[in-house]
């Protein structure tokens, strides 16, 4: 409880700003997403989350980027593609 007593104002807003606005734009797309698109089409977008995490404590925060972040996100982005595009590739490989 001491750790409350010293909160500020920017803290305070802070959280509001993750609580209310981040979470119910968040929650508007993807409740829009769900409606148009099937939910194993939007689905495996969630695995991006981390990326743009990692992407914005880097542009906003000034966090480094160090190489292990870099190739999780590239790792990451590479097994969406498969998910999204192996299909394709592989059907066209069959009618070649």
């Amino acid at each position: 409880m001491e750790t409350l007593s010293h909160i500020t104002w920017p803290t305070i807003g802070a959280i509001g700003y993750v609580v209310y606005p981040s979470t119910l734009l968040g929650y508007v797309a993807w409740g829009r997403l769900l409606s148009r698109y099937p939910a194993a089409t939007v689905a495996p977008f969630t695995l991006l989350v981390p990326v743009f995490g990692i992407s914005a404590s880097a542009l906003v925060l000034g966090e480094p980027l160090t190489d292990w972040k870099i190739y999780a996100a590239l790792l990451v982005l590479s097994g969406l593609c498969i998910n999204l595009f192996g299909a394709r590739l592989a059907v066209r490989r069959r009618i070649a």
